[in-house]
Formats: structure tokens, sequence, C-alpha cells
């Protein structure tokens, strides 16, 4: 059987339900940045499955439904980024279809993101965004409305 290296990398996930569950998630190893950060939302945007797997702190193994997370918190920091752009980052309040509202700043990477729209608007349902300074990955599926200035 045919199996893709994977690594291994903590996390924590807010689901629908508004459980939190901290451990660790599992993204293919050619999903990595320049510095060799993994890459959690192209892992979320570009496979293919409904579900990807995690182990929780109390070692239970869970498959988990990408469309029932709300965000997922990284132990990465925005010192990558910070390097990929000369743009301002943009301040943004996020309030979600749960009653959460989570306060951060995105960075454009591209003159074409200048607005905090460009960026949300883009096609891929997880988007990048740090919590000071710590990198979450947020699923603008469930977003109702954000604040941007």
């Amino acid at each position: 059987m045919y199996e893709i290296p994977k690594i291994s990398v903590p996390v924590e996930l807010l689901l629908m339900n508004g459980e939190t569950v901290e451990g660790k998630m599992f993204v293919t190893e050619d999903l990595v940045s320049a510095e060799g950060n993994p890459l959690i939302e192209e892992f979320l945007n570009e496979d293919p499955n409904h579900f990807f797997s995690f182990e929780s702190n109390a070692g239970a193994y869970r498959l988990i439904n990408k469309d029932h997370l709300i965000l997922v918190k990284s132990t990465q920091n925005d010192d990558e980024i910070k390097h990929q752009t000369p743009l301002p980052p943009k301040n943004l309040v996020v309030h979600f279809t749960n009653d959460r509202t989570v306060y951060g700043v995105i960075y454009p990477t591209l003159a074409e993101e200048s607005r905090a729209s460009d960026i949300i608007n883009q096609e891929s349902t997880f988007i990048v965004l740090y919590q000071n300074g710590q990198k979450m990955i947020i699923n603008r599926n469930h977003i109702i409305y954000i604040n941007a200035n």
C-alpha cells in the first residue's frame, strides 16, 4: 500500500460545536514553507478529502470534518511572513457563526492584495490570520462579517 509521508504538527482546533481540542494534525511533507514551516492552510485547502487525521493530546485519534472546523491555532509565528512582504498588515475583527470573535492581522503578500477584502474574497476556504504574532488558520465559510481597517 502506498503511503504519503506526513509531518506531525501541534495545533489547537476550534470546532463548530464550541469544542476546543489540542493535539496533532498530519500535513504532507511537501507542504512546507521556504523556512521549513508546515503550511497547514495549504493542506486544508488543497487536500480533496473532507476529513483529516488528528491525534488529541489525550491520545484519541479522530477524523475531523473540515466543514466543521472554525479555526486552527498553530505554534508558528509571523516572523517568516513579515520577511516576505513589504506591505503593512491589515487589522481585522472576525465574527463567526458560533458567536466567537477573533482579533488579528493579515499580511498581504501581493500589491493586488492591498485591501482586506482582496484576501478574504480569494477562492481559498482557509485563510491565515495572526493574533499577537501567532498563526491561526480560519475557515471563511463560518465568517458572518469582518470589521477591517
